[in-house]
């Protein structure tokens, strides 16, 4: 039986859709109903230009006016802003040492592809949320903390119980929407925070409706445990931060446009080495905020252009801003 080459399986009219796809569906938070992919993303990406544009009307407001026979109304302009959005390039590579028992198995493309989909679903996350980390941190510098509950002590220390998150200091960060409260839609929390809200028993398990499946639900909101979210050492101890979302809060596309996604190389020196490397051009964009930094002349942002508050801008009012954060000592 001929031995399986990389260049075997990586066909790219059958690999690379394959693994986009597993990408995007392996996503925690595209499981979550927060991150939704965006045909205008995808269609910005096949053009130029490292940001792109996204105009939107601003909600009217004003009180309504009284109607009589001689005065007539007044006529009030609609107000457009826009949101920036930045594009981001990134990619990976690995050898044949690290691919070879993927190799060996019955479907080598099924096999590598899971692999290489599961890969990308993890950094897609991490750059999710320090690029939620970076609105935050714009929230606090710059919007009076308007949509941030820090219920935690510098001296962890001396956390009590009213340092942790619980249901009074969730429904706290809810009402950060005022009225639209009931637009948020699920929570993402470190793997400690989660153990607090087991221990608590705060969590309940509702039956998905197309299968057996026990799905966790932490007052009716929908659950992400990652542990790429922000923990801050502090004297004693750690902050965590948690990001209660809207739905759809966070929007995605992925186009490779000129580049070639998934490509396998194989050197032939010696015993031959085979290779795989993998770009990606996407773009993840948190909704009603917009991409700032100045002198921004680098291919794509690094992991701390992401996190930094000056390189957002909420564009939105709070109320329709689509993410909270509730900061607490586990």
């Amino acid at each position: 039986m001929a031995e399986t080459r990389l260049s075997d399986v990586i066909v790219p009219t059958v690999f690379d859709p394959y693994v986009s796809e597993r990408s995007i569906h392996l996503n925690k938070f595209f499981q979550a109903g927060v991150l939704v992919q965006s045909p205008v993303l995808f269609e910005k990406l096949a053009g130029g230009s490292n940001t792109f544009n996204f105009p939107f009307w601003k909600d009217l407001s004003g009180d309504s006016e009284i109607l009589d026979e001689t005065n007539p109304m007044t006529v009030n302009a609609i107000t457009a802003d826009k949101m920036i959005a930045r594009r981001q390039l990134r990619g990976k590579a690995w050898g044949a040492n690290d691919l070879a028992a993927q190799l060996s198995g019955d479907n080598p493309i099924q096999a590598i592809g899971d692999r290489v989909a599961q890969y990308w679903a993890t950094q897609y996350e991490k750059l999710l949320t320090l690029t939620v980390r970076g609105i935050i941190a714009d929230n606090i510098a710059n919007d009076s903390s308007d949509l941030v509950v820090d219920i935690s002590v510098d001296n962890a220390a001396n956390a009590t119980a009213a340092n942790k998150i619980s249901a009074e200091k969730t429904i706290e960060a809810v009402l950060k929407q005022g009225d639209h409260f009931n637009e948020v839609y699920a929570i993402a929390v470190h793997s400690t925070v989660y153990s607090t809200l087991l221990k608590n028993d705060l969590i309940d398990y509702v039956q998905d409706s197309r299968s057996n499946l026990l799905i966790p639900k932490y007052m009716g909101l929908n659950i992400v445990v990652d542990d790429d979210l922000p923990v801050i050492a502090v004297t004693g101890g750690y902050k965590y931060h948690s990001y209660l979302f809207k739905q759809g809060a966070i929007a995605f596309a992925e186009n490779p446009g000129k580049y070639v996604a998934n490509e396998a190389y194989r050197d032939p020196k010696g015993i031959g080495v085979d290779s795989l490397y993998t770009r990606r051009q996407f773009c993840i964009h948190p909704l009603g905020f917009s991409w700032v930094k100045s002198a921004d002349t680098a291919t794509s942002p690094s992991d701390d252009d992401l996190s930094a508050a000056a390189s957002w801008n909420r564009v939105y009012n709070a109320k329709n801003a689509g993410v909270i954060a509730l900061i607490s000592n586990g």
